[in-house]
């Protein structure tokens, strides 16, 4: 930021606290600051609310200090001065008088109430303007420092915060308790940019540098955020749905259980079946297995045929209810993986002591394959948002092969990593880690 700040005081030559401004209101794009600058100066220094601040100090921060220090001269020889904003009746010295570059001046007791008052609202203090009514001459550090040095440090703070927030190439880190800031292509520091991912080295947090959410490859920012949008207006009924209703097995409709035989009867085609295994009624005779020995699942399709706007609104709730499943059903599994990976450093203390020959690096493949499946589960849940606003039919059915092999290879390597330590193979899981970082890779690509 200071930087960007240095080199508009060298081209525009203005003080710093106006080329800070101009840039915030460009949006810290100097290629359009200068562009408006140049064409018309004046109409964006009244726009910017800098058009005293330049025209008294144009030259940088020398020409500032003498102005000012010829200001203070004048202000010593004349009489006593009256405030606009107390009117108090005795009237201050000069030397007890703030002045801002538009010439208005107020006593240094009103100015620090009128920035302590303007701290109070947040971020929105870069923009507080002059305390005479009708100027739009914006306040800066310039008179904070002059009028509460103490509260200084708190205007720079909103100042950064309004550069990371409007800057295109910067994002906090969204780490609990983190304030780092991650910048857009940085080389080194405490962020490396890979991709449109940032992982902040002091919190270890990762996230896309866009949206500040976790990564969330193969799916973009805007289908996430609508996405995210779609679950938090749905997800409860969702829910509700999914643990209280089952669809019926011949015309798909959703049925709720209020009364306990398993016995049902869809009141939509009266269809009669079992609430256990949603087979056929009539295949829960003596001669079957008996009524509760239900071992079979014959799910239907739901009737594509009938195009009225019920059956059309049922079949995108199915649709969405089968994409958010799977979506909920993989962010637990995360959750799950993410605390078996803080557990992972003890079983592998445990498996080293288990063999006095054994070192550190011999079973530090137990944590790659935490580390993997943390990752793959994020991948596989992501996948469910993307394939839902999918609309291609034939990219929808390779990506689809893809997510079945990913997901496959990411349950087996679950399973492996989850044995007992004296029953684990290394080899085996170090192989099931390299296939499904391989799969990864591809699902990310295709």
């Amino acid at each position: 930021m200071t930087a960007q700040i240095r080199e508009v005081v060298d081209v525009l030559k203005v003080p710093p606290s106006a080329a800070a401004i101009l840039m915030r209101e460009h949006k810290w794009a100097k290629e359009r600051l200068f562009q408006a600058f140049f064409d018309n100066p004046e109409k964006v220094q009244e726009k910017c609310g800098v058009k005293a601040r330049c025209s008294c100090g144009s030259g940088g921060d020398e020409k500032v200090a003498k102005t000012s220090s010829k200001n203070r001269a004048t202000r010593s020889a004349s009489k006593r001065k009256h405030c606009e904003i107390c009117m108090d009746d005795d009237g201050f010295d000069p030397d007890e008088m703030i002045s801002m570059p538009c010439g208005h001046e107020f006593c240094e007791t009103c100015w620090y109430g009128f920035i302590h008052n303007a701290l109070d609202k947040g971020p929105l203090c870069v923009r507080e303007t002059c305390p005479q009514a009708g100027c739009n001459e914006l306040v800066t550090e310039e008179e904070v420092a002059r009028a509460a040095p103490d509260l200084l440090p708190k205007f720079e703070t909103y100042q950064l915060r309004s550069f990371v927030e409007t800057y295109g190439m910067t994002r906090w880190c969204p780490g609990p308790g983190c304030e780092q800031v991650a910048v857009a292509r940085a080389s080194g520091g405490a962020f490396a940019d890979a991709g449109g991912v940032a992982r902040c080295e002091k919190c270890s947090t990762s996230f896309c540098l866009k949206c500040g959410e976790e990564p969330h490859a193969p799916i973009n920012c805007r289908e996430l955020a609508l996405w995210q949008e779609k679950c938090r207006n749905e997800s409860e009924t969702a829910n509700w749905i999914l643990a209280n209703t089952k669809p019926c097995p011949k015309c798909s409709s959703r049925i709720e259980k209020n009364q306990g035989c398993n016995h049902m009867t869809c009141s939509s085609c009266k269809f009669e079946f079992c609430w256990i295994c949603m087979g056929d009624w009539t295949q829960h005779g003596a001669d079957t297995g008996g009524y509760y020995k239900c071992n079979k699942y014959d799910p239907n399709a739901s009737n594509d045929n009938d195009q009225s706007d019920a059956a059309k609104a049922k079949r995108e709730l199915d649709r969405y209810l089968h994409y958010y499943k799977r979506f909920h059903g993989h962010s637990q599994a995360q959750e799950f993986a993410k605390k078996s990976l803080k557990e992972t450093e003890a079983r592998m203390v445990a498996l080293q002591e288990q063999n006095v020959d054994t070192v550190w690096t011999d079973v530090e493949f137990l944590k790659t394959a935490n580390e993997q499946l943390v990752e793959c589960r994020k991948v596989l849940k992501y996948t469910y948002a993307f394939a839902f606003y999918l609309q291609d039919a034939d990219k929808r059915s390779r990506f689809e092969f893809h997510q079945e092999m990913l997901e496959k290879f990411t349950e087996s390597l679950s399973e492996l990593s989850e044995k007992p330590l004296h029953e684990m193979n290394r080899t085996e899981v170090v192989n099931q880690v390299s296939i499904v970082f391989i799969d990864c890779v591809i699902v990310l690509g295709g």
